[in-house]
């Protein structure tokens, strides 16, 4: 196996410990309600989720069909069934993994595990038999390998053996209220050659960015230009067209930014960003030169190489992305007073969006992420205790939008979307001997295609694997939750890590969230969209530039090691 000690910067500031964890009856439930005492006739499986914006409902779910399912099984001497035990986390997988054996759960479930971090240090149990071996006890045909892609069989294999299962996806975007919608008309027309709102909902819609009419994107806005008339007839009607959490503006804003980096540069281009090429070098076809007053050219093809991979940072996807978030963040009427603000909670962010129709002036979008409705449940089930029936959470309509493409050249492409959350389903190696066997299972279980669309119902959202919904239970979903899978369903997925050495070594360097560093305003200091909101003018132009000196200066210091 190859194991190398990845990610130093991050250990070095994610040393907190997780304090106070012990096996007391009372920190596990069957359910958020209900505690369970230890039946000791049966095998206990301790079990950690982080649940996040994604909740433990699909956990409780999953563990009752689990028990039952193997109710007459013994897996330990003198023992019949399983008992499963849910512990919430404390922590992300960052923080986790410092502690991770202090704990008494043997499997879990979290977000920003940075997985050869936990190779490096030997903590995972191999589970290649789970990933490669037949469902076909849960009446499958297929394996669960079968279920991940091309990208993700090569990063979750080490040394040809797996360690660890993507778990949920996290999508950021724009998530819109489509009640309001509904009620101002806020959709474009079928018109060649204009772009004008519909007048009555019997008004044919136009095709909308997939440059079909007839699919579920008709209607929204095909390209920046008409999201930017949309936003202006929003605000000339009363009603603001964004919110977003204060509290995390940068990054909120940023992985929307990125995502629609994503969706211009398709899912080929932005894995060169993960893979440099791979040994054999990648093609960039969207790279462009210096960017002045909005106007640039673009360059030619150009071979990539971990040589010269600072030259990704001028692609098309990241200036056009930037420049589009430029004009949102400089009109002061696209948005709420608040979202800039730290003191401004995510929570009070959702509360805004929710609470604004009936109870103020109405915002028509936030800028959030899959999980975001679940989160908000709780909210959305208050606002309508309060206004009445046409406000109750099953009559509440909200939706990913689908992003708008740069120019008209654009319309038809396929959506590319970016799962942003490192996610991970595994069980710690230090398991003892005698829970292996319920422990695989359980995974297994947690994979099936039942347990999945249980996932995706419960939780209207989705787990990053390929399985289909029957009918039944999408009929079961919220209208965001189909939205939702849809878009999972019908786009290209980056999902943003390799298996190559110079992204093994340099994760943190090359996540997400480290996608946008720059000489100007002070570097690393200086955020995108801060800096484009208190420039003066042409902000992203400067920015942009600047990433590409940025990089550049740095790159042979950083990765020269990695030439051949």
């Amino acid at each position: 196996m190859r194991i190398k000690k990845y990610m130093a910067a991050w250990l070095g500031i994610c040393v907190l410990a997780l304090s106070g964890f012990s096996a007391c009856a009372d920190q596990y439930r069957t359910s958020d309600s209900q505690e369970e005492e230890t039946d000791e006739t049966k095998t206990q499986l301790y079990v950690q989720n982080f649940s996040g914006g994604f909740g433990s409902d699909w956990l409780y779910a999953l563990a009752d069909r689990f028990e039952e399912f193997y109710k007459d099984e013994s897996f330990e001497p003198g023992k019949v069934g399983v008992q499963v035990r849910i512990e919430r986390a404390r922590t992300d997988g960052i923080s986790l993994l410092a502690d991770l054996d202090a704990t008494p759960a043997e499997v879990f479930f979290n977000e920003s595990v940075y997985y050869y971090d936990y190779l490096a240090q030997d903590l995972l149990l191999d589970i290649s038999d789970v990933m490669t071996e037949p469902l076909s006890e849960y009446g499958e045909e297929g394996t669960i390998e079968d279920k991940m892609t091309d990208e993700q069989k090569s990063y979750y294999q080490s040394g040809g053996k797996y360690y660890g299962i993507p778990h949920y996806a996290g999508y950021n975007g724009i998530v819109y209220d489509k009640d309001l919608f509904d009620e101002y008309n806020l959709y474009f027309k079928n018109e060649p050659g204009r772009s004008v709102l519909i007048n009555s909902p019997d008004d044919e819609k136009s095709a909308g960015p997939d440059g079909k009419t007839g699919t579920s994107d008709d209607g929204f806005p095909a390209t920046y230009d008409e999201f930017y008339q949309l936003c202006d007839a929003m605000v000339e009607m009363g009603i603001t067209p964004f919110v977003w959490a204060g509290q995390y503006y940068d990054t909120y804003v940023e992985k929307v930014m990125y995502a629609m980096c994503v969706d211009h540069e398709g899912l080929e281009q932005t894995m060169l960003n993960y893979t440099f090429g791979g040994k054999e070098g990648g093609v960039a076809t969207n790279l462009i030169g210096e960017v002045e007053n909005g106007s640039y050219e673009k360059l030619g093809d150009m071979k990539i190489t971990v040589e010269n991979a600072y030259n990704l940072w001028r692609s098309e996807g990241k200036y056009l992305s930037m420049k589009f978030f430029e004009k949102i963040v400089k009109n002061r009427d696209y948005y709420t007073k608040n979202v800039f603000s730290p003191a401004h909670l995510y929570t009070e962010a959702q509360k805004d969006f929710i609470e604004s129709r009936p109870e103020g002036t109405p915002i028509a979008m936030i800028l959030e992420g899959c999980w975001w409705e679940n989160e908000a449940k709780s909210v959305i089930a208050e606002c309508g205790d309060r206004n009445g029936e046409e406000y109750a959470p099953e009559n509440r309509h909200f939706g990913m939008m689908p992003l708008p493409k740069a120019s008209d050249d654009d319309i038809g492409k396929k959506n590319t979307i970016v799962d942003t959350h490192y996610s991970l389903g595994f069980i710690k190696k230090s398991i003892a001997p005698s829970k292996i066997e319920v422990a695989k299972k359980f995974l297994k279980f947690a994979c099936t295609d039942e347990s999945l669309s249980e996932f995706t119902v419960l939780t209207n959202t989705v787990k990053a694997l390929k399985y289909e919904m029957t009918e039944e239970n999408l009929g079961k979903m919220t209208y965001f939750g189909k939205s939702v899978y849809q878009l999972h369903n019908n786009s290209d997925i980056v999902y943003p890590y390799s298996s190559e050495d110079v992204y093994l070594d340099n994760q943190s360097r090359l996540s997400v969230h480290n996608s946008y560093y720059s000489i100007v305003g002070g570097g690393e200091k200086a955020r995108p969209i801060t800096y484009m909101r208190e420039s003066v003018s042409n902000g992203a132009d400067e920015y942009f530039n600047g990433m590409y000196v940025y990089q550049q200066r740095n790159w042979e210091n950083v990765y020269g090691r990695y030439y051949d």
